[in-house]
């Protein structure tokens, strides 16, 4: 579970900005909440805000950061992501923290990053204990461009602790080019196949980094032609798009053969042919998977030796002429998108999804995220989202400490803050009282404004 993130020096944030998870006193929508280790997190967060505000940066910051974590510095574009309002702020460190609970046991993972010298500056794991104690799994930084790396934890054993100072001499002063610019977090888990003790534990902090998931409005659901051979998902997704009144009343699958002359179009025809061959022979044993841009097909010969795939079809009342899926609304097709976040996530993880509400009723994206509470509400599962809807700034949908708003500031920065400091009833009408300003984070226009002396000027 997430409990809090903070970020500084990323696009629109310039003085750190922080999101909170913890849950205030509020006695309302108790089923919102998990208690672990006497510590109340929330389940969700909703994001509110003007166009520009930042509210996408917020999702954005935690996107950019995983991808570091997971994946090193040189794999995410460093180029104008500072404070760019700001000219001399791409000498200045970007820094992002988080803030989690595994299990029982509560982290703190922080990492500075230098956009002028495109190296990581810093970098800490520490373990929380319940009497506030703080124990550093391990602590880099950067001195006078020399590189530190160490580890203050009790040992289980001297191997453990050999171990680690092995992992951590090639962070320390002669790091090389390639470890500046990745994660101890990465570099040991993957390293690492310790069942438990501190590698253990590190690499539970890192599968909870790559478990997170995250939906642009862009993002696109690869999986449907899977959906089509599984008769679970097929169930579900007609059980789910019956509910949501798309108008489908069942997701079906239909063997079809692969067109590869016309998948492979673009390729020389001899490495087709080579493609195709190796295509044939690998599915004589077992299904195979192949992925074509975003879509994943999983093939296997049918009886007559023919590689054939299922295609999604959906029945919208007539099983002799199905609609495929690029027949479907924007809406529907987002649907497809964001429905499989309720059946590949009950082992508990982190949802982002920026503009939830993207092609979607109000009263649609209102019944997703009761679902979603219903859904989720014996399991460790956090949903985080952007949206315009002001419907949804409902204290019978919400609680007040899940409702977050970000606004641009007068020197164009972000600034990030909870309704919960408003102190308002249970009873009270926030999204009028939202729409009049009452708590910022809405569009200023201009009153004097005239469009006829736009068009003359």
């Amino acid at each position: 579970m997430l409990i809090g993130f903070s970020v500084s020096n990323y696009k629109s944030f310039k003085e750190p900005q922080k999101i909170s998870f913890a849950a205030s006193k509020i006695t309302r929508h108790k089923e919102h909440i998990t208690v672990k280790n006497n510590k109340r997190i929330l389940k969700s967060g909703l994001i509110f805000g003007a166009n520009a505000g930042g509210k996408s940066n917020l999702v954005n910051a935690i996107h950019f950061s995983r991808e570091i974590i997971i994946n090193g510095l040189d794999k995410v574009n460093l180029n104008k992501s500072y404070f760019r309002i700001e000219s001399n702020m791409y000498k200045a460190p970007g820094v992002f923290e988080y803030r989690i609970m595994l299990g029982d046991v509560e982290y703190s993972y922080g990492l500075v990053i230098s956009y002028i010298d495109k190296i990581i500056l810093s970098e800490w794991l520490i373990k929380m204990s319940s009497n506030g104690d703080e124990t550093y799994i391990f602590n880099r930084e950067v001195d006078q461009n020399i590189s530190h790396a160490e580890s203050e934890i009790d040992y289980q054993n001297m191997e453990e602790k050999y171990k680690m100072d092995f992992y951590l001499e090639g962070f320390s002063e002669n790091i090389s080019d390639a470890y500046k610019k990745k994660t101890i977090l990465s570099d040991i888990a993957l390293r690492t196949t310790d069942k438990k003790g501190v590698f253990a534990e590190i690499r539970k902090v890192y599968e909870w980094f790559a478990s997170v998931i995250i939906l642009f409005p862009e993002s696109k659901y690869n999986g449907l032609n899977e959906v089509a051979a599984d008769d679970d998902k097929k169930r579900f997704f007609s059980a789910l798009m019956n509910y949501f009144d798309t108008g489908i009343d069942s997701v079906e699958g239909e063997s079809q053969q692969m067109d590869f002359d016309k998948i492979l179009d673009n390729i020389p025809r001899t490495e087709a042919e080579k493609i195709k061959v190796d295509i044939s022979n690998a599915a004589n044993e077992h299904p195979i998977m192949f992925k074509v841009g975003e879509q994943i097909f999983i093939l296997h010969k049918d009886e007559n030796g023919n590689i054939v795939y299922n295609k999604l079809l959906l029945n919208h009342g007539n099983l002799d002429d199905m609609f495929d899926y690029t027949d479907e609304s924007d809406g529907t097709k987002r649907l497809f998108d964001l429905i499989p976040i309720f059946y590949e996530n009950g082992r508990g993880s982190l949802i982002l999804i920026d503009e939830i509400d993207r092609s979607l009723h109000t009263n649609l994206t209102r019944k997703f995220l009761e679902l979603f509470f219903e859904i989720v509400k014996d399991r460790e599962c956090q949903l985080v989202a952007t949206t315009h809807d002001s419907n949804l700034l409902d204290l019978e949908l919400l609680r007040q400490d899940e409702i977050w708003f970000v606004e641009r500031q007068v020197d164009h920065s972000s600034k990030v803050f909870s309704l919960n400091k408003f102190k308002e009833r249970f009873d009270k009408k926030i999204d009028k009282e939202y729409l009049l300003g009452r708590y910022g984070a809405i569009p200023i226009f201009d009153d004097d404004f005239v469009l006829e002396a736009a068009y003359e000027e």
